[in-house]
């Protein structure tokens, strides 16, 4: 896919059907001036001069915001690169991103956030995409010793986790959420306790390949956990990342039912596949926490559609080749996910699982509003900065191959994977990239 970038203070946006999560518009014009919107409408008077963009009659909504990326800044340029993180989320139609701090070294001080800060700010610049930080809830991730949570909220930080590790303690959870509670902060928790050994859920390729089985408790045991912490700091938010298990999704019903400060999320690579349809030669397939059997994927897409699923994140976790080659059992956790995301969940539209609006507020709204970032992100908001993504949403399916993304890791589950849609631009501000 190349991409074809330009700018332009004033352009208009012709002929598209519009769609946000408060619904569907069609045949609208998208008035953009020193990029901010300006109008939408069926007949929108321009100034002279104003470039003039045809729709050709493809849907446009605002830009995803991904509340789970590895960007693997700083210090993982092996795994992933500022320009090329960057730009696998600009063709999967973000506007958005929020970073994980299991980098190295981590990130867990004020030192190593603005190194982190810094060396993306030129691509952000380049490609219109933010980004978003998080910071470890206790140093080095493992450790006992709380990060310096008002600091670094205070430099910028969104939320804490120590996602690709739980946090076992109870009282460094007691400690977090107390802190969490009065800074209004999220608190991110990669819901597992140790000792399991697990590689793929149980399931017919987990024993045609031979690879130690992945139960769920130590995911939603954790989450029971968190949620009895949770309980004695009741104005703390807490949310769930990579949700697999309905045990746990039906945690997180209750508590929300309860009144508890709860949200969670859905992987793509969970919603889309299930453990009777991993591909046994693909080692992309491993990912913490796995893929689980068919009930659990539906579920998830029921959760996603009744709001018990909050929105979809990536969980892009990009590795270097040879940390993908052998056993499964031996091969590092994680695959990528930004470029594959809106196509899975127009697949989730074309099933029926979910309508254009949820489509919407999954990919772009809710965690836009999850994260309080500024109004334009997550929403067409008139007078506010624009961010849409501009899709053929009745394109022929299309086989993905390595050549297909622009990632600088290549380790996708979805490689060989046919899905629908495809992203025709994007349009950051005054900035407009159109693909071919």
């Amino acid at each position: 896919m190349s991409l074809h970038p330009r700018s332009s203070n004033s352009y208009l946006i012709e002929h598209v059907d519009v769609w946000t999560s408060k619904g569907q518009q069609k045949d609208q014009q998208v008035w953009v001036e020193n990029g901010n919107l300006r109008s939408i409408g069926r007949k929108v008077v321009v100034p002279v001069g104003t470039e003039r963009i045809n729709g050709n009659g493809k849907v446009l909504m605002p830009s995803g915001v991904d509340a789970q990326t590895h960007l693997r800044v700083p210090g993982q340029g092996h795994k992933e690169l500022p320009q090329t993180g960057l730009l696998a989320a600009l063709k999967g139609g973000y506007s958005a991103i929020l970073t994980m701090p299991n980098t190295q070294p981590t990130i867990d001080s004020l030192e190593i956030l603005k190194r982190g800060q810094d060396e993306v700010l030129p691509y952000e610049k380049e490609y219109g995409v933010s980004v978003f930080w998080t910071a470890a809830i206790t140093l080095k991730l493992n450790s006992s010793e709380a990060t310096k949570y008002h600091d670094l909220v205070r430099a910028g930080v969104r939320a804490f986790t120590n996602d690709g590790l739980g946090v076992e303690s109870d009282a460094v959870m007691d400690q977090a959420f107390a802190a969490m509670e009065e800074l209004g902060t999220p608190l991110l928790q990669h819901a597992e306790f140790l000792g399991h050994g697990g590689t793929l859920a149980p399931g017919s390729v987990q024993r045609q390949v031979g690879a130690v089985p992945y139960p769920d408790e130590p995911e939603w045991q954790m989450v029971e956990r968190d949620l009895r912490e949770l309980r004695k700091h009741p104005g703390a938010r807490y949310h769930v990342l990579h949700v697999s298990s309905r045990k746990t999704l039906q945690l997180v019903k209750q508590a929300k039912a309860q009144g508890l400060h709860v949200t969670s999320e859905a992987s793509p690579h969970h919603l889309y596949f299930n453990s009777e349809s991993l591909d046994p030669h693909n080692t992309a397939f491993k990912m913490n926490p796995p893929i689980r059997s068919k009930e659990d994927q539906d579920a998830l897409w029921a959760g996603l559609a009744s709001g018990a699923v909050d929105f979809v994140a990536t969980d892009h976790a990009p590795h270097e080749a040879l940390m993908k080659v052998g056993h499964f059992d031996n091969v590092a956790f994680g695959t990528i996910g930004l470029e594959t995301t809106l196509p899975v969940l127009l697949h989730g539209w074309k099933a029926g699982y979910i309508t254009p609006q949820r489509l919407v507020e999954v990919f772009s709204t809710a965690p836009a509003s999850f994260l309080r970032l500024p109004r334009g992100f997550g929403d067409f908001v008139e007078g506010m900065q624009f961010h849409g993504v501009w899709v053929d949403v009745n394109a022929p399916d299309h086989k993905y191959t390595p050549d297909d993304f622009s990632s600088l890791s290549k380790n996708s589950c979805f490689l060989n994977a046919s899905l629908p849609g495809r992203i025709l631009g994007v349009f950051h501000q005054h900035k407009i990239f159109t693909f071919s």
